[in-house]
């Protein structure tokens, strides 16, 4: 999560005085009490490791990243990072340099359209570096059972999404066409698979986790979920068997489901899989093992599938 500039087009004198204003996060369901949030000490906007000035430096970018429309100071913000981040395959070269002439890392293409994306929504020198750590570096992906997770998509997909989500989180609702609309846009490149994280502060969630596992044993775990989604402000068990009842399921045996050992102890898997990632929010959701951290938008996700099908 970034801190934003409280507006793109502010003047310099207002971005000198960004690190007082108001702290915007990620929107997600917390799985505890936020903690109160600190503002920083007021410091001058630098280049990560370094000070203002540039410089000897690039100041052309490279072919596939426009910049036109940005003024001289979201450009002088934009050469000033590219020029002093590292290429991110490894190689001893400015992450622009390695944009520009190094063929056999596309990733630093990539990071550098980023970079552009940053500057033009505002983000300051510091955040971007953040950004990129996050999103290029340090990125070991993570080994996560999915193996009685239920999937959607091609099951020979390049790119896997798994997504840890609560019923009863609005985020995560909020969600759910984002991922609809990239499966149908990626279709037989993507797949998707569900696995749940239940909150202790959302009274149903727990209940309707393991009502949609009940469901995934009749074959209609997606048919429920929608259901719940839909329906997420009356998660009540009277609720629970009106879904199942129009999902076209055996009542009777969804009941049985329900109450037993095994589906409870397959909803606490789950749970445990993503404390053990150190999940603190729902959604969280990663793509081929490694954690999605940009918006939760179309576009950025969009973005996000398309790198890793390029590589």
């Amino acid at each position: 999560m970034f801190m934003r500039r409280a507006n793109a087009g502010i003047s310099r004198l207002a971005v000198a005085l960004a690190p007082f204003a108001t702290v915007a996060v990620l929107a997600a369901c917390s799985k505890g009490p936020p903690e109160a949030i600190v503002a920083p000490a007021a410091a001058a906007e630098t280049a990560p490791g370094g000070d203002d000035k540039a410089g000897p430096s690039d100041t052309v970018a490279p072919a596939g990243v426009d910049i036109a429309k940005f003024d001289d100071f979201q450009k002088k913000v934009f050469f000033r990072i590219v020029n002093s981040e590292p290429a991110i395959c490894g190689k001893a070269e400015s992450l622009l340099a390695s944009a520009k002439k190094d063929a056999s890392c596309r990733r630093s293409l990539a990071a550098v359209r980023y970079v552009a994306k940053l500057v033009d929504q505002g983000y300051t020198d510091s955040e971007i570096s953040e950004a990129l750590t996050k999103r290029y570096r340090g990125t070991t992906p993570k080994i996560i059972d999915v193996a009685e997770a239920p999937m959607k998509g091609s099951p020979n997909a390049k790119v896997t999404l798994i997504e840890f989500a609560d019923y009863e989180c609005p985020h995560c609702k909020r969600l759910q066409p984002v991922l609809r609309q990239i499966l149908d846009e990626f279709q037989g490149e993507v797949k998707l698979y569900f696995k749940h994280y239940p909150l202790p502060q959302h009274t149903y969630a727990r209940m309707a986790a393991e009502a949609a596992v009940a469901a995934q044993k009749q074959g209609k775990f997606w048919q429920f979920e929608d259901k719940l989604w839909v329906n997420q402000d009356s998660l009540s068990p009277a609720e629970m068997e009106k879904f199942a009842k129009e999902s076209g399921l055996d009542v009777s045996k969804f009941r049985q489901d329900m109450e037993s050992k095994a589906v409870k102890e397959r909803v606490q898997k789950d749970r445990v899989d993503g404390s053990t990632l150190g999940l603190s929010s729902t959604p969280t959701l990663y793509i081929n093992g490694r954690e999605y951290t940009d918006n939760r938008d179309t576009e950025s996700l969009r973005e996000w599938i398309k790198e890793e099908l390029a590589r």
